[in-house]
Order: C-alpha cells, then structure tokens, then sequence
C-alpha cells in the first residue's frame, strides 16, 4: 500500500511541463510568427488591390454595357475623395437631346473602398488620363476627376492615346508605409 502512494506521488511530480519546454515552446511560436507575418501582409494588400481593381474593371463595364442598352453615350469617371478616397460614377454623357448637362456634383459616386474594410488612404488610384479619352505618357495618382466615354455603341468615344505601351491606364496600387506604427 505505501508502494502504491509512493507511486501516485511520483507520478503526480512527472505530470506537466517543464519551464524550459514551455519556454522553447513560446520560443518557435514566436518565431514562425515573425517569419509569417510579413507573408500574411502582402496577402492582404494583394487582395486589397484586388478587390478595387475588379471594382474599377466593374465601373469600366458597366458604361459601356449601359452606352450598347440604351445606344446612348455613357461614361465612367473616377476621383479622388478626401472621406471617401477613390471613387467611381458611371453616369450618361448627353441626354437624348444631346446637351450634356451633367455634372460631377449630380453623379451618384460610389466608394471603390467601402465596403471592404480598407481605409481611404490604403489603396492608391493612378492613372495617365489627362482628359476624356485622352491618355498622357506618365501614370499619376488620381487628384481631379477623370473618365472614360463610351459611344452609343459601347466604343471608345475619339480616343487619343499617346503611350502605345499603356493605352488608357487605370492602375491600383497599396502606398509603402514610411511609418512602423502605421503599417498599411
């Protein structure tokens, strides 16, 4: 019988972890996570971009199917918003009269960031539009209002493109982060 206590005593003293095995253990937790995390930050921004490029694609497609159903002349125009940051409204060139009386104020914008849990400041929007249907040979960040124009036939309305190489851009992109604190 006291072999039998001398036995649970013993194995009550073997039960657990060490210290050093939980400090080890700690130890490789941390250091995957440091290995991981700036894997998983990439990801995220990739999707970021992602998501706003397709919002982007979206606004483009949207204008030019609305110009081919209504054989009317559609436009999408892009801006940059200072609550809101990057924003899109597709909206009709010229009424059936022919008299554009469209206004930015009278656009209905929507956010291209919204939505998806991204902070305005988190995702640029460039372009080298530098007026409607007209391309310039640099890419720039979006600062005034800018579109593209669709026929009544959903075709580039007298497109002047002067870079061959990029055709009417419209680029999205995550800004680097200067800041430790503030990682984007």
């Amino acid at each position: 019988m006291e072999d039998n206590q001398r036995l649970k005593r013993k194995a009550n003293q073997d039960a657990g972890f060490t210290l050093l095995e939980l400090i080890v253990v700690i130890l490789l937790v941390g250091i995957l996570s440091a290995i991981a995390a700036p894997s998983w930050l990439a990801f995220v921004n990739r999707q970021r971009v992602n998501k706003v490029n397709e919002r982007v694609l979206s606004a483009i497609q949207e204008a030019q199917r609305q110009a081919k159903n209504k054989k009317l002349s559609y436009s999408v125009s892009f801006r940059m918003s200072e609550d809101e940051g990057p924003e899109a409204a597709v909206h009709q060139t010229k009424d059936n009269q022919g008299v554009d009386d469209n206004t930015p104020e009278t656009f209905q914008w929507q956010s291209l960031v919204g939505d998806l849990g991204v902070k305005p400041e988190q995702i640029w929007v460039g372009t080298n539009l530098t007026g409607d249907n007209k391309s310039g040979p640099t890419l720039s960040i979006l600062e005034e209002e800018r579109k593209i124009t669709f026929d009544n036939q959903g075709v580039l309305k007298n497109a002047q493109i002067d870079s061959e190489e990029f055709g009417l851009a419209i680029v999205v992109a995550v800004p680097n982060s200067k800041e430790k604190d503030n990682p984007i």
